[in-house]
């Protein structure tokens, strides 16, 4: 038996009327089991700590898309959780924003960081990885050998 809310679909024209017999016939039946293949994205949501992220860490990869249609070559080490470094001199100014917005959403979705480095250089850190930030003083005392 139809609902309320199916008649009144049925008025307003929103739906088709369909004898009771098939309509019951419709939801009578059990809906069947889509599955769909999954494949799992490593280091999506990587929440361990600093000390497993530093025994993890054994590259990172330098990307230099010269066009969008490379994005590959940052996306996919990304989501093994290994960190880029996207260097986008070679690449135009439009392919170089859209790259960008790629690596943002790429980073967002994964729980990941992006961070520019230089105008056109950007490091793209997964969960994992806790990238700080040193003093200029610190540089000068290193090189000096102070």
């Amino acid at each position: 038996m139809p609902s309320t809310a199916r008649k009144v679909a049925e008025r307003l024209g929103l739906v088709s009327a369909v004898p009771a017999e098939e309509y019951d016939y419709y939801y009578d039946e059990q809906p069947e089991e889509v599955s769909a293949d999954v494949v799992p994205i490593h280091g999506g949501n990587m929440r361990v700590g600093a000390m497993q992220a530093a025994d993890q860490m054994q590259r990172i990869v330098t990307a230099r898309p010269r066009s969008y249609n490379e994005a590959k070559t940052v996306g996919s080490p990304y989501r093994e959780g290994v960190p880029v470094i996207m260097n986008l001199t070679e690449a135009s100014d439009a392919d170089s924003q859209r790259l960008v917005d790629f690596a943002g959403g790429l980073t967002y979705a994964l729980h990941g960081r992006l961070e520019r480095i230089t105008s056109r250089v950007f490091l793209l850190s997964p969960a994992a990885y806790e990238v700080s930030e040193v003093s200029g003083d610190f540089h000068r005392r290193s090189f000096d050998g102070e």
